[in-house]
């Protein structure tokens, strides 16, 4: 290490010597200094797009050509940091080329250095976002991957990181002490905590969401205050969209101290089915009817066949109708599918039924009365009657 500070130097004592030389053969004195300096300047604009610029284009068309996008990405985000990082060098020799008083010189050098370490955390701030997403991909070809919400939590969590760092950094390089402003805000945070107990209990609600995988961006969920399509998943709160199209705001510890039903999760759709028939139907004709609707829910590429129950039976007998009770699984979790699915199986039920002879039972009531009253009676008669039974 010391050897590379050492070589580092001689070479930076090389290079301000040579610009000396150029300076003085450019006549020497404040003027000749300040024209040095702006050559040296314009010089580095140039090399900045030459060399950084087609440096950084040539490696991303080599990390290309080996299917390496993830390196392509980085270099992306590196370009605008590392051209202003070669800028302030440029700046540095320009000033070293003019010999500023002691004290400006002091002040210069420091605000190079801290724009120094602004642009290197600026490139690893840009970079985040790239790695996160190539390294999704990386992992899920060897797994699931991670979730869209959890990636965006992580790359937030990392570019939050890297301000702090970056700022604590450049505020000890300006020589401000802030372990004494650290120790406070480690004080005042645990005030906050106590004082905001319901947001801490939210956000370790979202790591649990997170870390469980309960539900992400676009599946249907239904907890016993709300169904519908979520929309955000937050570290503090989840936004679900109801089926009505109204926006439900619901606190993440809410969510997870409840039972949460994920319905995109689902490998089948089910189907429960009752048809009724009328009593007049014969044995026979109830037997053939079972064995035709099994026959058909068993040769339909719409329904499952494995895994999966598939009941087709008689059930009961019902105050109006014979029922037989079906229970299958279509292959889609489509909603739109399903229904259409639902809608031929219903025509194809109702055929099988008509080609049996048989018929849809309708709730119907029978009426058994004893006796009539006698129409030939005089009104005396009806009199006389009515008096009996008053």
């Amino acid at each position: 290490m010391d050897e590379i500070t050492t070589e580092l130097d001689s070479l930076n004592e090389e290079v301000i010597g040579q610009m000396n030389t150029w300076v003085d053969m450019l006549g020497g004195g404040g003027l000749g200094r300040l024209i040095g300096a702006v050559l040296v300047l314009i010089v580095f604009l140039i090399f900045k797009r030459v060399l950084v610029r087609g440096a950084l284009t040539l490696l991303r068309r080599l990390a290309q050509q080996r299917a390496q996008s993830m390196m392509a990405n980085v270099l992306d985000a590196f370009a605008l940091p590392f051209q202003a990082l070669f800028m302030l060098l440029g700046a540095y020799f320009a000033t070293e080329v003019l010999e500023l008083p002691q004290d400006i010189n002091a002040v210069a050098a420091e605000i190079l250095s801290v724009a120094a370490a602004f642009c290197i955390f600026w490139a690893l701030f840009r970079a985040v976002e790239p790695l996160g997403v190539s390294l999704n991909h990386l992992v899920g070809r060897f797994g699931a991957g991670i979730g869209d919400d959890l990636r965006q939590f992580f790359i937030r969590g990392v570019k939050t990181l890297i301000v702090v760092i970056g700022g604590v950094i450049i505020l000890e390089n300006w020589g401000i002490d802030v372990s004494a402003f650290l120790g406070g805000l480690g004080l005042a945070g645990m005030a906050v905590a106590l004082a905001a107990k319901d947001s801490v209990a939210n956000i370790f609600g979202g790591l649990t969401i997170f870390a469980d995988n309960l539900y992400k961006r676009g599946d249907w969920i239904e907890t016993p205050d709300l169904e519908g399509t979520v929309e955000v998943v937050g570290l503090r709160a989840t936004k679900v969209r109801t089926f009505a199209k109204a926006l439900v705001t619901m606190p993440n510890a809410q969510i997870v101290d409840s039972p949460v039903i994920n319905w995109s999760r689902m490998t089948h759709r089910r189907i429960k089915m009752v048809i009724g028939l009328e009593y007049r139907t014969t044995a026979k004709q109830m037997e053939a009817i079972v064995d035709k609707l099994r026959d058909f829910l068993k040769n339909d590429k719409d329904v499952a066949q494995t895994d999966v129950a598939q009941m087709v039976h008689l059930s009961d007998f019902g105050a109006s109708s014979i029922n037989i009770d079906l229970y299958y699984f279509t292959k889609t979790t489509n909603w739109v599918t399903w229904r259409d699915i639902r809608n031929r199986h219903i025509i194809a039920f109702k055929r099988i039924v008509e080609e049996e002879g048989a018929a849809f039972a309708f709730p119907s009531q029978s009426l058994y009365v004893e006796s009539m009253p006698d129409i030939t009676a005089t009104p005396k008669d009806d009199q006389r009657t009515e008096r009996k039974i008053g």
